[in-house]
């Protein structure tokens, strides 16, 4: 890198990095909509039948505890908190409950995270021979 950047120059470059982060999350994020929406049947969580999301760990320890954080069918990244409720017999026939929370993702974050639902949905995709 040149040492001989003027100060001009680097408060331009400063002022350009959001918006890099941000037109690299928006196209991130259409070939994730794209990858997602393609594969049908969307893959269940952690076998339950009646939850369709894929779980995200990044490959880097997070700075702040975001729960668990999935993938949905429609290429969302969001917060998944699965919730059993006890029914009138007991914890036998408990119900659960899932709810998908919107993340409020800093743009390093989203990037990350769409990587990360990237290559889980291609290889997804490419176990399925497609």
């Amino acid at each position: 890198m040149n040492q001989d950047i003027n100060e001009t120059t680097a408060e331009h470059l400063e002022r350009e990095a959001p918006e890099a982060l941000g037109d690299a999350g928006a196209r991130l994020e259409a070939a994730l909509v794209a990858l997602a929406r393609s594969l049908r049947p969307f893959p269940a969580f952690m076998g339950m039948v009646s939850v369709q999301a894929i779980e995200l760990e990044p490959p880097f320890k997070p700075l702040r505890d975001l729960g668990c954080v999935v993938v949905d069918p429609e290429g969302q990244i969001c917060q998944l908190d699965v919730t059993s409720v006890g029914g009138l017999a007991g914890v036998i026939e408990a119900d659960q409950v899932e709810v998908f929370q919107p993340l409020e993702l800093t743009p390093l974050e989203y990037l990350v995270y769409a990587d990360t639902a990237i290559a889980l949905l291609s290889e997804e995709l490419r176990r399925r021979g497609r």
